[in-house]
């Protein structure tokens, strides 16, 4: 890093770039030295990991209210999520990229369906205050 930006980075902010502080995700000016197979490669992981930031908080949000009234069922799709955003991720990051994450996005898909329906349900039943199935 110092040897292809040192000189630059200190111009600019007048001091050393220290170790492990960078700006840049990589997608930027670093990414200028990069390979294009390395650029594509970071590229993919870091959509990967984003994807999954997005997804994130409407996903555990959804998990939460379908597991007021069925908390075995939530905790199951939420697993199967879990493992389908694992196979997306590993997917995309690898050789194939988009391509590899095809698997992984329908099973995801397919459980955010259910968890969507589950919390559906347990909404409905929350608000007409009914009794949690035994």
């Amino acid at each position: 890093m110092k040897q292809n930006f040192g000189s630059e980075h200190k111009t600019a902010t007048g001091f050393d770039i220290e170790k492990g502080g960078y700006p840049d995700m990589g997608s930027g000016m670093y990414s200028q030295k990069l390979a294009y197979k390395d650029w594509y490669a970071f590229n993919n992981a870091q959509r990967a990991h984003g994807n999954f930031v997005e997804m994130a908080p409407s996903t555990l949000l959804w998990v939460l209210i379908a597991g007021l009234y069925y908390p075995i069922p939530a905790a199951a799709v939420g697993l199967a999520l879990f493992i389908f955003r694992l196979i997306y991720s590993i997917g995309y990051a690898s050789d194939k990229g988009p391509k590899g994450r095809i698997v992984g996005a329908l099973g995801n898909d397919l459980c955010l369906l259910a968890i969507f329906g589950l919390s559906i349900a347990s909404g409905v039943m929350l608000i007409t205050n009914a009794t949690p199935p035994s």
